[in-house]
């Protein structure tokens, strides 16, 4: 198996065992946006929700780092997107939140109504591993920061970061991870905009709340889990005249939080281990 089919198979493993282990979530925007809504957590409260789909454009760079001309496995990215980057909030943003309000059931009380959640990403550092044969590259991500915005129809309000840990794109998806960080938010009314269904701790299951007050031993992580489709119709890639290539797309795809508790982090990493295994006794066979 060459290097380039490990990484595609660990990368998309561990993307779809993110999203398929998903928490419950909900939104509290402290207001009462929808008084009829159904299966709201409080009155002030959107329904538990599991995943929210997202749609945005990108922008990469790839450096001519070893002056071949063109692209080749070796060059560094760097990856902007989002909100003012790409265009504004009806081409970047959280998009629905699932399960989706039906009339009066799954309520979203005043999302995409009454205030509306954007994002942006700058310094999406990556690394060419490999040219796919239609000429796209295919990338290893090492870290950025997506800065979450609330738009409330006067302002625009950074709530949340998202500090990217991994990821990587194929040419046609996206898969980027990480976790909530909260690090230099300077507006604190919506930093609770986000509550984990599934966990609290010192009575609040606030993210801003747990991610101050209960990491204490830096091992408890509201960890993000993503995967994109990239339109290829509306990408394009453009030789630049010092060598590098400008690479831009538009996405659609979906995002999820969790928050394993140490025995799920045991679990999760012997059933890695025994993946492994199984791949090695294949490989030797």
């Amino acid at each position: 198996m060459t290097n380039k089919f490990k990484l595609a198979w660990g990368g998309a493993l561990l993307a779809v065992a993110g999203l398929a282990h998903a928490d419950p979530f909900y939104l509290d925007a402290g207001v009462n946006y929808d008084p009829t809504g159904l299966g709201k957590v409080c009155s002030t409260c959107t329904s538990m929700k599991d995943q929210f789909t997202i749609t945005y454009g990108s922008r990469t760079v790839v450096s001519d780092t070893d002056s071949s001309g063109g692209l080749s496995v070796g060059d560094t990215t760097n990856t902007v997107g989002g909100y003012g980057y790409t265009g504004g909030i009806d081409v970047n943003s959280i998009t629905s939140l699932k399960p989706k309000q039906v009339f009066n059931t799954n309520s979203d009380n005043g999302f995409n109504s009454a205030y509306y959640l954007t994002f942006s990403f700058a310094n999406l550092a990556g690394v060419v591993t490999s040219i796919t044969p239609s000429g796209l590259p295919v990338v290893v991500y090492s870290g950025g920061l997506i800065q979450m915005y609330l738009y409330n129809g006067s302002s625009t309000i950074n709530f949340m970061n998202i500090k990217i840990t991994t990821g990587f794109i194929d040419g046609v998806g996206t898969t980027l991870n990480g976790e909530a960080d909260f690090t230099g938010i300077s507006d604190l009314t919506y930093a609770n905009l986000f509550h984990s269904g599934t966990y609290s701790c010192n009575g609040s299951s606030g993210f801003y709340d747990i991610w101050k007050n209960c990491n204490t031993t830096g091992d408890l992580k509201i960890n993000f889990a993503s995967h994109f489709d990239s339109d290829l119709n509306h990408t394009t890639v453009t030789p630049n005249p010092d060598g590098s290539t400008t690479i831009t797309s538009q996405h659609n795809g979906q995002a999820s939080f969790a928050i394993p508790e140490p025995a799920s982090l045991a679990l999760a990493g012997l059933s890695l281990v025994g993946l492994a295994g199984i791949r090695r006794r294949k490989n030797a066979a």
